[in-house]
């Protein structure tokens, strides 16, 4: 049997041990979370690309508000008014 000041030293390792793996993985979880939250950003902006070339390329109808997604129609589709160029 070792003596008590032994046993605290290898307490101390084996604390020493988990702490260090602890940290290891608390770091990997943040890489985790930080690519997550990249992820989302790309996300949202190709959403919002998408909105704003939706919209560039969409004519609302003068008479019944229709949004017409065809940048080259002469007519609303709904309601046959015509459209401003």
């Amino acid at each position: 049997m070792g003596s008590l000041k032994d046993d605290w030293k290898e307490t101390g390792k084996d604390l020493g041990g988990a702490f260090k793996q602890l940290g290891k993985s608390i770091v990997k979880s943040g890489a985790v979370v930080v690519n997550k939250a990249n992820d989302w950003a790309e996300r949202d902006d190709a959403k919002e690309a998408a909105r704003e070339e939706k919209a560039a390329n969409t004519v609302i109808c003068p008479d019944c508000g229709a949004e017409i997604t065809d940048p080259e129609a002469v007519f609303c589709l709904k309601c046959g008014a015509k459209l401003a160029k």
